[in-house]
């Protein structure tokens, strides 16, 4: 198959998925914290399960308040919307949009001015809560009640997985192994190359994710943050697509990686016992992947700056970054898989990534403008 058909299939494949990439949670979303003993939240329990069924555009995030975690979530939004000091500790309250309301009488009264916020912030272009349709530059328009963060934490981790100096490293690793002969220490020297990598880039995602939630109450604005790091990590893959179809080559390793890899290089010729080569290859899956994280930094800051705009609990945040690091690596996967099996290395041809690096370049600057210019 030609690579032009290549192209040509990822495209129509990955525009399926284009009026999911965007992301409007905050949107969308209606933050409800409540007791299991309080008789009015059960009334609005029932009254938001109503709501729902009405307006399927619309998730309920529930936290229930004698749980430890709901507190640190609460007080962020006690921050975030300005509650009044004699209004804190006591539920329910409900986070919709940009306002709060606090107790519920009965869905003639409060939920009524719930559902009538709702209703007026749809029909509202610039309100934070809208359920309605946006335009977007080429694709036209998209229904926001479609977009997914399940499906962003796909395409973004795919794209972030060719990341071809953390895949050149373990092509460097499989290289020396194989030179062993031994399925068995391919076996183990690959999955701990990848389960570190996976672990390290993780722990370097959450930073940032807890940098944006701390600074998260001092920004009004997210979701102008978002936009601006979608159209740098667009500029970013436009920039390395033109570098690449240049130069028709892959990332090299230079500085810091370069004196890394001959070291390694040196304990692989040096050290048989599987434990030594354990320790090298643990270590250097952790040195490349925090020294070559700045180089590729822009789609997992990205990432953890919508991750941060959910106000998502911290267990859903979690498996969200798990979805992302799966695709980050599958990749990586792959290859190990072929390398053990096959006792080859196989990896994607140069005219591959640096075409998957343009289709990854317009997503980026189309996710970039949609942010943007939802906020004029």
């Amino acid at each position: 198959m030609s690579m032009k058909k290549i192209i040509i299939i990822l495209l129509l494949g990955f525009s399926l998925f284009i009026p999911t990439i965007g992301f409007a949670q905050e949107k969308n979303q209606i933050v409800y914290f409540y007791s299991e003993t309080c008789l009015n939240c059960a009334q609005e329990k029932v009254f938001l399960d109503e709501l729902v069924q009405k307006y399927p555009q619309i998730e309920i995030i529930k936290y229930e308040y004698s749980q430890s975690e709901t507190q640190k979530a609460l007080e962020d939004f006690y921050q975030k919307y300005q509650v009044p000091q004699a209004m804190r500790g006591i539920v329910p309250i409900t986070f919709i949009g940009n306002r709060f309301f606090f107790g519920f009488d009965n869905k003639e009264t409060t939920g009524k001015e719930i559902e009538d916020y709702i209703i007026s912030g749809a029909e509202d272009k610039n309100s934070q809560f809208s359920l309605g349709k946006n335009k977007l530059p080429i694709i036209g328009e998209v229904d926001l009640s479609k977009f997914s963060l399940p499906a962003l934490a796909v395409i973004l981790g795919f794209f972030d997985g060719f990341n071809v100096c953390s895949l050149g490293a373990l092509v460097l690793i499989l290289g020396i192994v194989l030179a062993f002969r031994s399925r068995t220490k391919t076996l183990i020297l690959g999955i701990v190359f990848i389960l570190t990598t996976a672990i390290i880039y993780g722990l370097l995602i959450f930073l940032w994710h807890s940098l944006f939630s701390f600074f998260s109450i001092y920004i009004r604005k997210m979701e102008l943050v978002i936009g601006v790091l979608s159209i740098v990590a667009g500029i970013y893959f436009f920039r390395e697509f033109l570098k690449f179809r240049k130069n028709n080559t892959a990332c090299e390793f230079g500085g810091i990686s370069q004196k890394l890899s001959y070291k390694l290089q040196k304990v692989f010729t040096t050290q048989k016992g599987i434990l030594a080569l354990i320790g090298a290859v643990f270590i250097f899956a952790i040195a490349i992947t925090v020294v070559e994280f700045p180089c590729s930094a822009a789609l997992p800051v990205l990432f953890a700056g919508v991750l941060t705009n959910t106000n998502l609990p911290l267990s859903s945040t979690l498996a969200y970054l798990g979805i992302f690091l799966f695709f980050y690596m599958l990749d990586e996967i792959i290859v190990f898989l072929v390398a053990f099996t096959t006792m080859r290395i196989w990896v994607a041809s140069p005219k591959f990534i640096t075409w998957l690096n343009l289709l990854a370049a317009v997503l980026l600057l189309l996710l970039g403008s949609y942010y943007i210019i939802g906020l004029v």
